[in-house]
């Protein structure tokens, strides 16, 4: 499975109670980044321990199935995240100026 490449994202600025600017933790494109970089991490995981019960090297149904599972729970949590920002983005540029 190939490796997901993400460009640099600006970051997103908050406004603190006080009325200051809030430093933000992280910025969403590092965010993005790193969920990105899990989810493809977990489906790496699931190749692996596909191949490893094919080929004998362990004989563990259930540890193997759960690690599938996740990544595939993780894909498509990440599939519905996309296709609400993209609704979100479709819906803006909808709006009249």
């Amino acid at each position: 499975m190939s490796d997901l490449r993400v460009t640099a994202l600006g970051g997103v600025r908050t406004m603190a109670p006080s009325g200051r600017e809030a430093k933000p933790s992280e910025s969403f494109g590092v965010s993005l980044r790193t969920a990105l970089g899990k989810i493809n991490e977990l489906q790496q995981d699931a190749d692996r321990a596909a191949e490893n019960f094919s080929v004998g090297r362990t004989q563990d149904v259930a540890g193997t199935l759960i690690t599938i599972e996740k990544a595939n729970l993780g894909f498509q949590l990440a599939l519905q995240i996309r296709n609400k920002l993209l609704e979100a983005y479709q819906e803006i540029l909808r709006m009249p100026i």
